[in-house]
Parts: structure tokens; sequence; C-alpha cells
């Protein structure tokens, strides 16, 4: 938590060439609790990964390596927690990176579970996780509703809500983006592991998930107050407050 008391979400910086697969590496980091914006490598990145406003980098490592390794090297004499990361971790290129001053090396096809508890161990050494702390161990809370990613579970109001495994990784995608309208395809790609739809055809598919969902998430399903509507642009989670209706324009 911060001194106000919210919880802080973790944010990192991912530079990788545009050609790199990194969608299973940012989908793991986010399961860790952590918000991820990609950039190619490049001058601009690099400032950015200077500026201290990420709390880790991660640094793509491909080809004969120079690029990434200068990176690193000028990331680590500034301080700032770097993590180098291979699409194929050769032996010689993980040496290297470690003597240019990366606090870990990772294969972007990680198990997930080793991709978050090596960025969490660097975090711990930099001062920036806190293991013991809620907000940092996989608890998201919009309103009177929290999820529990540690324990794949959602309460409302206290009350645990029965969401299938399915259902539990929309309502936590939508919660670590609380506030924003999200279009449905965003949503199924950023939870799917195995598929990519496209924008018509998962219009359909999560409207069935939000049946269901609201089904059991809302105390009035003809009155959502959590799992909403956007009209036009997609839906947006909320924290269960009522909403006072608006009169309708006149045409």
């Amino acid at each position: 938590m911060d001194d106000t008391g919210a919880y802080r979400f973790l944010s990192c910086l991912l530079v990788a060439p545009a050609g790199l697969e990194t969608r299973g590496f940012v989908r793991a980091l986010h399961g860790g609790g952590l918000a991820v914006l990609e950039r190619e490598p490049g001058e601009t990145a690099l400032r950015m990964a200077e500026s201290g406003e990420f709390d880790i980098v991660c640094r793509a490592v491909d080809g004969d390596g120079v690029g990434g390794l200068v990176d690193i090297a000028r990331l680590a004499g500034c301080g700032r927690p770097v993590v180098a990361v291979f699409g194929e971790a050769q032996p010689e290129l993980v040496a290297e990176a470690f003597a240019a001053g990366a606090d870990a090396c990772l294969e972007l096809e990680a198990d997930p579970r080793v991709v978050v508890a090596q960025v969490r161990a660097v975090l711990r050494r930099a001062g920036a996780y806190d293991a013991g702390a809620p907000g940092n161990s996989g608890v998201l809370q919009v309103g009177d509703l929290v999820v529990d990613v540690d324990r794949c579970e959602v309460q409302r109001g206290g009350m645990v809500v029965p969401l299938t495994a399915a259902e539990f990784r929309i309502v936590e995608y939508m919660a670590r983006n609380s506030g924003r309208v999200l279009k449905p395809h965003e949503i199924l790609n950023a939870v799917s592991d195995d598929y990519r739809y496209l924008p018509r055809e998962a219009q359909d598919v999560f409207k069935v998930y939000v049946r269901r969902i609201r089904r059991k998430l809302e105390p009035n399903e003809e009155a959502p107050q959590y799992l909403v509507t956007v009209r036009g642009f997609g839906y947006r989670l909320e924290g269960g407050r009522e909403r006072v209706a608006l009169p309708a324009r006149q045409a």
C-alpha cells in the first residue's frame, strides 16, 4: 500500500523487438500483479527505462545480444532493476547479461510461476515489493468488490462469489483495469491462452460470459452495478455504488 492506504500496482517496462513473441511473458507478469508497457528498443525506450517511472525493466536480448547488453549495462549503472529476457537462453549470452549487470535472466517461454518468482525476487532486493503487503501479494479491490488473485476468489461485500475459472480470469483482468472501458475482444484475448478472438465473434462470446457473471455477481441483473455496459464501446468494472439513471435526451 502507499501512504494513503490505497493499493499500489507495480509496473514493468518491457523493451523488445516488434517481431519477438512476448504475449505469454506479458500474461505471466500480469498474473503476478504487474502492469506492463511494451516498447521497441531505441533511445526513447531507454530514457523511459532510466526515468524511474517503472518498478522494473525487462530488456530482450536477441541475435548477437550487443544492443541489449549495452542497454542492460546502462540501466544497471543508474541503479534500475533490470531483467534480461531471451527467446532462447544461450549460456554465453546469459553469462554476458549477468556480467553487464542484469539482476535476473529469463526465457520468454519460462513457466509463469518462475517468471513471477524471479521478478518478485528482483523487486524485493530493490525494495519495491513487500511480500506481506496485501496489494502486492495479489489482492485487488474495486469498491466493495475484492479479487484475491492468490486464492482465485472473488468477494462482494465480504461474501464469496462462486465463479468458474474462466469467469474469474475475466473479473481479475477487469479489476486490474478498473475504471477503463474494455472491448470484448481485448478482454477475451487477455485471458485466453489458446485462441485469438476477432472483434465481431468476441461480441457474442463475451455476452454469454456477461450473463453468467452478472447472475452471480449482481444483486439485480437488470440494473448492474459492477459489470457495467458502456453502449457502443464495451464494458467497465465498477465498485458497486448505486448509479442514478439520467433522463434520456430529447431527439
